[in-house]
């Protein structure tokens, strides 16, 4: 005798996800990459002064050295210097992944909730791997949400880019990094004013620093060497992710002194020059751009210390080193002979990730690490603003299901809402310029 299937509801659905999903947020999302998960950490010794005042959010920066002792043998008080602070400002940022999932697959068989929790755990896993990528890139990035540069374009379908995160004049890793099939993404001009149009990735070709890009449909007409690429919302009349980033570790620290200003405060302005991260370039400011080694972390970590008074020798465990796996590897080699790379010279990390043991720091390593850099993070500085968390996207009880008009499916979004930047910005540095040519990674 044959069973009739049984229809699970959009209330049992909504349940059923609600229940899924609450786990994943909770253990899963917050711990998804080494940088994300040890910032969240940071955060209980991080900056208290934060608010969300609608607008953004507002916090103190402090700009100069707490001055003002004084000696005086007849017993007269110091002058008045407290150390200068100013207001700074983050806005919030908006990121979503969506869903589908076709109608036929909402049928049971036997029961309903058998049935359904292997699909919400599918659409879930996905969503939430997304969210991990997608994090990767913007803690990475520069809040430009550019993910790459045009070399050239032989016609509307087709394009070559190179320049993950946008960076010209440099190659700071594969082409592919943040670009694969089935992206729906826009191309501007190179002033990044003029949008060329939009369409979905349908085949990537690797080779090299060179990611070879083919756009379904009709393509993007007129598009040029420099142009730059971001990802895209497919709504009528084009919405694209173009400085819909949130901040990440390129303009936070500062990269080539492309970025002075940060959270409305420019380091170029007088009296603003402690707004700034320390930057080093392998082979000019510190050692061999072959050869990195732990003496040049040691420098790192000394000019932090001296111009933020943040000092990684003495707080080991506040500090954060991050590199690409190849540098982590150059960095192992240099002090193999004087001890070895083993449980012994780990360092447990928050979210179950370890890290080499170096100078005292923590090192992880991050395929999403722009190539040849290497980053020392303060991270109670650190500031990371949760407005809405991570979860599905719904007004009151309007429901996280939507049935997609004119086909048998139904569609359900996720969102975050939030910022990522620093409240001392000096207390961050990088080096940048070591020669890495391993390229671990995704790209294939």
């Amino acid at each position: 005798m044959s069973v009739a299937p049984v229809t699970i509801s959009s209330t049992e659905i909504a349940g059923l996800l609600k229940n899924v999903y609450s786990d994943v947020r909770t253990e899963i999302f917050p711990r998804s990459t080494p940088l994300l998960a040890n910032v969240k950490k940071g955060m209980a010794g991080g900056p208290m002064n934060l608010k969300w005042g609608g607008n953004g959010v507002n916090g103190d920066a402090v700009l100069s050295r707490p001055v003002g002792l004084n000696a005086s043998s007849a017993g007269y008080l110091s002058q008045d210097a407290a150390a200068t602070e100013k207001n700074f400002i983050l806005g919030i940022k908006r990121l979503y992944v969506t869903r589908q999932i076709d109608g036929l697959v909402i049928t049971g068989t036997q029961s309903k909730q058998a049935a359904f929790l292997s699909i919400i755990r599918k659409v879930l896993n996905e969503a939430k791997a997304a969210f991990e990528l997608g994090m990767q890139e913007n803690l990475h990035g520069d809040g430009s949400g550019v993910k790459a540069v045009l070399a050239s374009s032989a016609d509307a379908n087709h394009f070559v880019a190179s320049n993950p995160y946008g960076i010209t004049g440099t190659t700071l890793g594969r082409g592919g990094l943040l670009l694969d099939i089935g992206m729906y993404v826009a191309v501007y001009a190179s002033n990044r004013t003029t949008l060329r149009g939009s369409a979905v990735i349908t085949a990537i070709s690797n080779s090299g620093d060179n990611i070879t890009v083919t756009l379904g449909g009709s393509g993007i007409a007129s598009m040029a060497a420099n142009d730059v690429v971001v990802s895209a919302s497919p709504v009528s009349g084009g919405d694209t992710s173009l400085n819909a980033n949130t901040n990440g570790l390129i303009n936070i620290t500062n990269r080539g002194n492309s970025y002075t200003s940060l959270h409305s405060l420019d380091a170029s302005t007088a009296g603003n020059a402690r707004w700034d991260a320390i930057r080093l370039v392998a082979g000019t400011d510190v050692g061999d751009a072959n050869n990195p080694t732990e003496m040049d972390i040691y420098d790192l970590i000394m000019k932090v210390a001296g111009r933020s008074g943040k000092n990684a020798r003495t707080t080991p465990k506040e500090f954060l080193l991050l590199t690409t796996p190849g540098l982590e590897k150059k960095l192992a080699e240099s002090f193999l002979g004087q001890r070895r790379w083993d449980m012994a010279n780990k360092i447990e990390l928050e979210g179950g990730f370890e890290g080499v043991n170096i100078c005292g720091v923590a090192c992880v390593s991050d395929v999403w690490c722009p190539r040849g850099t290497v980053y020392l993070v303060h991270l109670p500085s650190l500031v990371w603003v949760d407005a809405k968390d991570f979860g599905q996207v719904q007004f009151e009880d309007s429901g996280a299901w939507r049935f997609m008009s004119g086909r048998d499916s139904f569609e359900t979004s996720f969102g975050v809402y939030t910022e990522f930047g620093t409240a001392n910005r000096a207390a961050h540095g990088s080096i940048t310029g070591y020669v890495d040519t391993a390229d671990f990674g995704f790209v294939v």
